[in-house]
């Protein structure tokens, strides 16, 4: 994505737009009832599964070596070591020739159950580097996120999958507050736990109503195309019920507002097709803002808010229940920025940057002569590059606004309200409902 292909007209304000916000069920939506069609849907598929096409899940990755978790003696291309007894052979018959006796059948060997590996990229922040990843069908994969969710439970997500141009795309992801019982009911295609979100989006957030760390998620490229670093800022009151981060004694090296932390995303099924991110985040001293993607002539930015009602939800653990946040006007940087791109984005896109650059190092940077917006993938070396990936996320927030028609005549910008989300419809198996691989292609340069 590239600031410099068009104006608030084009298709590339409609894919800021789809990567900025990933709509919330507004609260007064049955989740349940929307989940329990989903798993309907899975239900019927999984009652056709084949033996031919079981076989072919175990080369696929589902996270453990040796037999695929819950279907028995179905092998993968893992060779398994099988040690010997040691108890010594029966000599009633000491004629007899001694015969070895036969190895075990698959089914005598417990398989491992996939594990997951998480990972500190700085004090409290927390990666899944791996997620115990289970396959439920061909069209829907169940991951342990492994992070703690509150009440006792912890975070699991649930990937419905579909094959696009030949490749795995999401279509569809649900994040769910659950223990062992609700991880057991989804891999067996049921309800389980509490629905904290649904929809695919590269930039989400679950923020516990007690104020502990926040949850962040989103669909990505894959780990080997360009950076991906998450962005930090300073917290936004006023939105998530006041909770924006409990009591905690500082650590040193925690991150701060207007840094940045590279990001590596995991690999769902293991064959390259589908990504994810997932981090947990201490909002203490800075809130996380958004991601940015960057490699040589392409970038991207997403974002999200804890006062974002589009993107954020607000899970009570103890009462297990789930709200959206209360919208609160952008940020001052953000609200600058918007009206210089109203008229024309493209012709205002370095003056914009300038601004921004500006604003957040307190000086009056200029741009060099040469700066484009096909260069913004890379920080100028004159800008650092955190305040420089902050303010790629300011400049599509802003354009964001400006193309949404949020910026009033007098320049002022207003909060987007919450907005119903449409009833979700059940789309035939073989399209792609969300448009994720157009969105995906688009975003990443692909």
């Amino acid at each position: 994505m590239n600031l410099s292909h068009g104006t608030p007209d084009d298709d590339f304000v409609a894919r800021v737009r789809e990567s900025a916000h990933a709509a919330v069920p507004a609260s007064t939506l049955d989740l349940d009832s929307v989940l329990r069609s989903s798993r309907r849907k899975h239900a019927t598929r999984r009652a056709s599964v084949t033996l031919a096409g079981t076989l072919a899940l175990a080369t696929v990755g589902a996270g453990a070596a040796g037999a695929l978790p819950g279907i028995p003696g179905l092998w993968g291309s893992t060779p398994v070591e099988v040690t010997p007894s040691a108890e010594p052979l029966s000599t009633a018959n000491e004629g007899e020739v001694p015969v070895d006796p036969p190895d075990p059948t698959p089914t005598d060997i417990p398989s491992p159950e996939p594990e997951t590996r998480l990972a500190y990229l700085a004090p409290g922040v927390r990666t899944v580097a791996e997620p115990a990843t289970y396959r439920v069908d061909g069209d829907t994969a169940v991951l342990d996120l492994g992070l703690d969710a509150g009440g006792g439970d912890r975070y699991l997500a649930v990937v419905t999958l579909a094959k696009i141009d030949g490749h795995h795309s999401a279509t569809d992801l649900e994040i769910v507050a659950g223990g062992d019982t609700a991880l057991e009911n989804l891999r067996e295609g049921n309800l389980g736990g509490t629905l904290l979100w649904r929809g695919v989006t590269s930039d989400a957030m679950v923020l516990p109503a007690d104020g502990g760390p926040a949850l962040v998620f989103g669909f990505s490229s894959a780990a080997t195309e360009g950076t991906q670093h998450l962005v930090f800022d300073n917290p936004q009151t006023g939105g998530a019920a006041g909770a924006q981060g409990a009591p905690a004694s500082p650590e040193t090296d925690a991150p701060e507002a207007g840094s940045s932390l590279p990001v590596t995303p995991f690999d769902v099924l293991g064959d390259g097709s589908v990504w994810m991110r997932v981090l947990q985040v201490d909002r203490e001293t800075a809130e996380p803002r958004g991601f940015v993607y960057s490699k040589q002539g392409t970038w991207s930015a997403s974002w999200c808010r804890s006062t974002s009602p589009e993107c954020a939800v607000i899970h009570d653990a103890a009462g297990k229940t789930v709200d959206t946040p209360q919208a609160a006007a952008p940020a001052p940087v953000v609200a600058e920025l918007a009206p210089m791109l109203v008229e024309n984005a493209e012709a205002n896109e370095v003056p914009a940057m300038e601004a921004c650059v500006a604003q957040r190092t307190g000086t009056d940077w200029k741009a060099p002569p040469q700066l484009t917006g096909k260069s913004f993938w890379l920080a100028p070396k004159s800008v650092n590059a955190d305040v420089w990936r902050l303010c790629l996320i300011d400049l599509s927030e802003a354009l964001q606004l400006a193309s949404t028609g949020e910026v009033l005549p007098d320049g002022e910008v207003s909060p987007k309200p919450a907005t119903p989300s449409p009833t979700p419809t059940q789309a035939p198996e073989d399209e792609d409902p969300l448009g994720l691989g157009a969105l995906l292609e688009g975003l990443f340069g692909g």
